[in-house]
């Protein structure tokens, strides 16, 4: 990148657009009754997927698709159609129609059974009719940002054994939805060659290279987001309580964690993972590992995590966004949804303190009056391989799933980004 102006987006070719399930559940409420939006995400693709449709729910029967139908702006295809159908006469168009109206049915009756067996109640993705950017990818004309009023840095960082090639696509669909959106982003590489470092010795490092990074390129501030995988979501967390950050707190707009460890793995439901993680650790020795694990103290309230939870940060942002999916084993379901489980709930012993440090993160976000905490759940179409097994599959799917990622970030991501 060149010193103090933004490089536009490389020039890839689009990926045909696929279907996304998205059902919507509005009404969840924490004790101050402030709305909490919670999200599912499925990644499901077969034969008879259709492009983006603006159709509503409620009329599921849509007759008279025509050639003649606006092009959809992020595809430039017709909507609810596989291409242009060009009609040189009524029989031809009437067949057309018949042909799309049968595909349409079949999908509709699809996505219906879809939604029985994963009891979902609410939206689909495919019956909204707004999506989160209706630019396309590539604008006709270019025009020479203002960075006078400053940029809006968004900070990558990995998770454990990873470098800061990880969240490249996460990058790209970003760049290619917010065209013109003024972004600057810092791919942290500082703690790639050290992972199972202690999370002080990485803070202090992905601190320095932020810090260093505003500074070589006498960047103008006006946003800072961050968007954390893994282990990097905890070191994103403890950045934030930082003396030398404090000035950057009131910049904060979006936090996005994909699969966080923000409770640890204390109450992972996975033996080999467990298991595997131990190993690790005695191996490595992984300072980081034996923090998320809660071995790093006998008394629970002074492991690093529960400490780590009694220190402000999160509620500085506009937008808390917390990706899990139940399939991944690395990082809990719940610890990465910030939520209590089953297994804590019968623990006598261990449970309180663990209840303790969910309410010390939530409760200062519920008191935010201008911080929205977002939960996404997402399910992965997953082959049947060992790293699926494993839980290793979807965790490193909201990665590297080019089909995840555009959808996830045209029907909700790019909105917390603006």
């Amino acid at each position: 990148m060149s010193k103090g102006k933004r490089m536009y987006p490389m020039k890839i070719h689009q990926c045909q657009v696929r279907t996304l399930f998205l059902a919507w559940d509005q009404g969840l409420a924490l004790e101050s009754r402030k709305a909490v939006e919670v999200v599912n995400l499925s990644v499901s693709c077969t034969a008879t997927c259709l492009p983006f449709s603006s159709v509503l729910k409620e009329t599921p029967a849509v007759v008279g698709f025509s050639s003649k139908q606006a092009a959809f702006p992020i595809t430039r295809q017709p909507l609810g159609s596989f291409g242009v159908v060009l009609c040189g006469s009524h029989d031809v168009e009437e067949e057309a129609n018949e042909r799309m109206l049968s595909v349409f049915s079949s999908f509709y009756q699809a996505k219906e059974k879809f939604k029985k067996e994963l009891k979902i109640e609410g939206f689909l993705y495919s019956d909204l009719s707004v999506l989160a950017s209706d630019i396309p990818y590539f604008p006709p004309e270019e025009e020479e940002e203002n960075l006078e009023d400053g940029i809006h840095l968004v900070v990558c960082v990995h998770g454990l054994d990873g470098n800061s090639a990880d969240l490249r696509l996460v990058k790209t669909f970003i760049e290619l939805g917010l065209p013109g959106g003024k972004l600057d982003f810092l791919m942290s590489e500082r703690n790639q060659t050290d992972t199972f470092a202690d999370f002080d010795s990485m803070t202090d490092r992905l601190l320095d290279e932020i810090i260093q990074h505003i500074q070589l390129y006498n960047l103008s501030i006006s946003r800072i987001s961050f968007i954390g995988h893994s282990l990097g979501n905890v070191i994103i967390r403890s950045v934030l309580t930082r003396p030398r950050f404090r000035y950057y707190l009131n910049k904060l707009h979006t936090f996005l964690s994909l699969s966080g460890p923000h409770l640890g793995t204390l109450y992972n439901n996975s033996t080999l993972v467990s298991t595997g993680l131990w190993l690790m650790q005695k191996l490595k020795k992984s300072g980081s590992l034996l923090q998320l694990t809660f071995r790093d103290n006998a008394d629970l309230r002074k492991c690093f995590l529960y400490q780590l939870s009694q220190k402000t940060g999160l509620q500085y942002f506009k937008n808390v966004v917390l990706v899990a999916s139940p399939q991944d084993r690395y990082v809990p379901f719940h610890s990465a949804r910030i939520e209590m489980c089953k297994t804590a709930l019968k623990d006598r012993h261990t449970g309180p303190i663990y209840a303790e440090m969910i309410n010390n993160l939530l409760q200062p976000l519920v008191g935010a009056k201008d911080c929205t905490l977002i939960r996404h759940n997402v399910f992965h179409a997953l082959p049947n391989t060992a790293n699926t097994l494993i839980g290793r599959a979807a965790h490193i799917a909201v990665l590297d799933s080019e089909l995840f990622l555009e959808k996830f970030f045209l029907v909700a991501g790019l909105n917390y980004f603006k």
